[in-house]
C-alpha cells in the first residue's frame, strides 16, 4: 500500500468511526415511551444492548487499525529519504518544511508593514511626520513569491511521493 492509500484508508475508517458512534449516542439510551403512554404502539428499538457493545468493538477495532496504520505511515517518513532541491531528506523532514517552517518565514515577511503617515503621532506634528521604512518593499515581495514558488513544488513533490511511495512495514 502506498502513503496515498494508507491517508485515503485512515479517512475511511474516520467516517465509518464517525458513523457508528452517531449510532451508539441515539440508542445507547432512550425513553421507552410505552411505559408513559401504554395505549399508542411504539416500534422495537433499533439497536439492543448487544448490539450496542458489538458497535463499541468495532469502534475500538477501527480506531487501533488507523493507529496501526498512523504508526507505518510515521515510520516511513522517518525512513524514507528523497531528493529535494538537490538534498537527500526525510519525508517527515519535507513535512516540517511545508507545514512549518515556510508558512513561519511568510508570516514573518508579511509582518514587515509600512505605517502611514501620522499613524501615532499627535495632530499638531502630523505635518512634519514622516515615515522610515526599515525594508524594502520590493524585496519583501520577491522573497515571499520566491518562498510561495517553493511551496508549491514542494507540494507537488510531496503529491508524487505519496503516490509512488510504498508504506514500510505494510
Amino acid at each position: 500500500m502506498n502513503i496515498l492509500s494508507a491517508l485515503k484508508k485512515i479517512k475511511h475508517l474516520d467516517r465509518k468511526i464517525e458513523k457508528t458512534l452517531k449510532r451508539i449516542q441515539a440508542w445507547s439510551s432512550y425513553i421507552l415511551e410505552d411505559a408513559i403512554r401504554p395505549e399508542v404502539e411504539w416500534d422495537k428499538p433499533l439497536y439492543d444492548d448487544g448490539d450496542i457493545r458489538a458497535m463499541m468493538q468495532s469502534v475500538d477495532d477501527m480506531t487501533n487499525e488507523k493507529a496501526r496504520i498512523r504508526h507505518l505511515l510515521h515510520k516511513t517518513n522517518m525512513n524514507i529519504t528523497v531528493e529535494f532541491e538537490g538534498k537527500e531528506r526525510t519525508i517527515d523532514e519535507l513535512l516540517i518544511l511545508q507545514n512549518i517552517i515556510l508558512p513561519g518565514k511568510i508570516a514573518a515577511l508579511s509582518h514587515l508593514n509600512r505605517k502611514e503617515k501620522g499613524h501615532s503621532y499627535n495632530r499638531e506634528y502630523d505635518k512634519d511626520a514622516r515615515v522610515i521604512m526599515q525594508y524594502d518593499p520590493k524585496i519583501k515581495v520577491a522573497n515571499i513569491d520566491k518562498i510561495e514558488n517553493r511551496a508549491e513544488m514542494l507540494n507537488e513533490f510531496l503529491d508524487e511521493v505519496s503516490i509512488n511511495t510504498e508504506v514500510v512495514g505494510e
